[in-house]
């Protein structure tokens, strides 16, 4: 008896104890467990600060800035001024930028831009605002502005199986200079901005035939080779221009002056 009330009293010592060693054990576990959540708490904070750090010094990307052709240097030299920086409303398709104008092949190498003296570009402006007015969805699209003399030759030797006497009201004649050397003549036709589509003037830009004369339009008309519609596309242009102080010549519809030779010749210098 005395053996079993000492295993009892034993058994209610133990008891005790074992309760006492699992809560320790349980909070022991907690503890390390949490260590733990501390340990991937913050190695998860520094892979996202590490990130960010990298996000903030990544090398910024350079955007490369287009260089100056060597003709647009001329122009600036000769203290001329892009059109599209007085009036950036008109646009421009330079065709001697690419090979589609008569010669087949770039004449602007890197150059697609239109320059022309102050006051003439002004004057081109003003004309803009006219056609404005008169329909918002049209615009003046210019081809040609300021043409050194060199490419002026170019374009004249090409020509050299036409007679002298024609060659001359298409292309002037280098010796003289053009009015297009002196940044006052401007080619140009009027395009729908929405659509892109040119108006219809019944003949191309730089198109060789009689067609393309401002003069032969009335024969043309009776002959039914141009349309009325056609007709008051070219009058609508030569409107505008002229509230702009332009002049159409009588070989080409899309070529307007702004002064004479002789008045160019005596204010400015030739582009060469």
């Amino acid at each position: 008896m005395k053996h079993l009330k000492h295993c009892s009293d034993m058994m209610k010592i133990f008891i005790p104890l074992s309760l006492i060693a699992l809560l320790v054990g349980c909070t022991a576990g907690n503890s390390i467990k949490n260590e733990g959540s501390e340990i991937n708490s913050t190695e998860i904070w520094n892979v996202k600060e590490e990130d960010s750090i990298t996000s903030t010094v990544e090398t910024p990307i350079s955007i490369e800035k287009k260089e100056i052709s060597i003709l647009e240097k001329r122009m600036i030299e000769a203290g001329l001024v892009d059109i599209q920086s007085v009036n950036p409303t008109i646009q421009t398709d330079v065709k001697y930028a690419t090979t589609d104008n008569f010669m087949g092949r770039i004449l602007y190498e890197g150059y697609d831009k239109v320059y022309l003296q102050p006051e003439v570009a002004e004057r081109l402006s003003k004309a803009q605002k006219a056609l404005q007015e008169i329909d918002s969805t049209l615009t003046l699209l210019v081809f040609d502005g300021t043409r050194p003399r060199s490419v002026q030759q170019e374009m004249w030797d090409a020509l050299d199986s036409i007679p002298f006497n024609e060659r001359v009201k298409f292309v002037s004649n280098p010796k003289n200079g053009s009015i297009h050397n002196y940044g006052c003549a401007v080619d140009l036709t009027i395009m729908n901005k929405y659509s892109g589509g040119w108006l219809d003037m019944g003949a191309g830009y730089d198109d060789l035939r009689k067609i393309a004369y401002p003069r032969h339009e009335a024969k043309f008309l009776s002959s039914g080779e141009l349309t009325q519609l056609q007709v008051e596309n070219r009058k609508l242009l030569r409107q505008v221009m002229k509230t702009g102080g332009f002049w159409v010549i009588e070989t080409e519809w899309w070529h307007f002056n702004a002064i004479s030779r002789v008045k160019a010749n005596e204010l400015f210098d030739i582009v060469e």
